[in-house]
């Protein structure tokens, strides 16, 4: 268990609930991928910019330079969001639930009954090294994240709940962990 995370976690813990595990996202992937395109797009931009063109085709590469170096803001802009969530995020799992603490300036606790996964209200999935909890007939509906949002809580006005942890360095064993505490809730 990662004693900061327990730290974070602890204080939400209802009477007789005991926590099994916790922890926080460990993959730098993600970001790796946000800087890549970051870099890909600003040097389009330079490109763009730095080539010896006719008129008519320098105003137009002027533009869109303009326009690049635009969504490189954007880019560099979300990459930070993305990366305070992911610095500011854990989680728990408990004998009763699933616990995800995150948020951009003050944390917000979501508890997740196990105790659902018995019925058809919510479905577990493992996915590399994620794992999702959603309602069963939404799984296709939904993308697999919303820039400058918080990666692990959809959005309320985004439709039915879903919830991820995301980047997780043994997802098999916390997926396993939430599946046999549901089974012990039957």
């Amino acid at each position: 268990m990662d004693p900061e995370a327990a730290a974070v976690i602890t204080p939400h813990l209802l009477a007789r609930e005991k926590l099994i595990w916790c922890g926080r996202p460990h993959d730098p992937t993600a970001l790796r991928w946000r800087a890549g395109a970051v870099v890909l797009v600003g040097a389009a931009a330079l490109v763009m910019h730095s080539l010896p063109l006719d008129s008519s085709l320098a105003e137009r590469a002027d533009a869109n330079s303009i326009l690049l170096a635009g969504l490189v803001g954007v880019l560099i802009a979300e990459a930070i969001v993305f990366h305070r969530y992911l610095s500011n995020t854990f989680y728990g799992v408990t004998n009763q639930r699933v616990i995800i603490v995150s948020g951009l300036r003050e944390p917000e606790m979501v508890g997740v009954l196990i105790d659902r996964l018995n019925t058809p209200q919510l479905t577990a999935r493992r996915i590399n090294k994620h794992i999702e909890l959603r309602a069963p007939s939404e799984q296709m509906l939904q993308p697999p994240y919303l820039p400058f949002t918080n990666p692990s809580v959809l959005p309320d006005w985004f439709g039915p709940e879903c919830y991820r942890l995301i980047a997780l360095a043994d997802a098999r064993r916390v997926y396993d962990l939430i599946v046999e505490s549901a089974h012990e809730l039957e």
